[in-house]
């Protein structure tokens, strides 16, 4: 069953762009963009330098994604990144990659050309698009959208390729600031954080830490203000985020 796009979200997806300031952000964007164009899955990848190798995965390279656990799980059990035409395409041109499945298994090995087609057959996915893009580190990436629909419209495409671009560009800067946020927490600010967010009061840090209470304090008022956030909550929630507990 093909889906209906939305109109009103199809004319301008990049005007949502701008409301994109954590990478949860970019994944509604994504779901409002997918769903308006009538695809069922998007993703976001980061393609290795290298050629594809035996160990090379799907769960490894998505960084965002809407594939069903079951897709994802089947498609590396069966190792179909190894020899994927469109992920060696990918590294090779800067243009939009848009294929049908029933076209592009032809290119895989002879046994993978009846698994890729069952697998991505129970998923609805017959035809879909990737968009390379480079982002501010110089890495490749592609933003993919798949599905059951009609082939895209030279307009739908060069909208797609402008959103990708931008949604890169927007995810690249997040990622820099969470790791400039990253690298300005001493050790015993990320501490602080890390007894907050699992409970304990001020008072209870100090006791735990062996520092005053006034201390304690201190130290979550200035990572506070070093992660940008309003409020110890907030910035204990942005830790979390940026993986700073371990």
């Amino acid at each position: 069953m093909t889906l209906i796009p939305t109109p009103a979200l199809t004319s301008h997806p990049f005007e949502l762009i701008g409301t994109i300031r954590t990478i949860f952000d970019a994944m509604q964007v994504l779901r409002k963009t997918c769903l308006s164009y009538g695809f069922r899955y998007f993703s976001v990848i980061t393609l290795p330098m290298a050629a594809a190798g035996d160990d090379e995965t799907i769960s490894q390279m998505a960084t965002i994604s809407s594939w069903p656990p079951e897709l994802i799980a089947e498609y590396d059990r069966m190792g179909l990144a190894q020899n994927s035409p469109i992920l060696d395409r990918l590294r090779k041109q800067i243009t939009p990659v848009v294929f049908q499945m029933d076209e592009v298994k032809k290119e895989r090995p002879g046994t993978e050309i009846v698994k890729v087609g069952e697998l991505f057959r129970r998923f609805d996915v017959t035809m879909g698009v990737y968009f390379p893009v480079h982002d501010n580190q110089g890495l490749r990436q592609a933003v993919s959208f798949s599905g059951d629909r009609d082939p895209l419209s030279m307009d739908e495409l060069s909208t797609l390729s402008m959103f990708s671009t931008m949604l890169i560009e927007q995810i690249s800067k997040i990622n820099v600031a969470d790791h400039a946020a990253k690298s300005v927490l001493n050790d015993r600010e990320i501490e602080i954080l890390k007894w907050t967010a699992e409970g304990k009061t001020s008072p209870e840090t100090a006791r735990i830490t062996g520092l005053s209470e006034h201390t304690v304090n201190h130290y979550a008022t200035i990572a506070t203000k070093k992660l940008g956030c309003s409020n110890r909550t907030q910035a204990v929630v942005y830790a979390i985020r940026l993986g700073l507990f371990k």
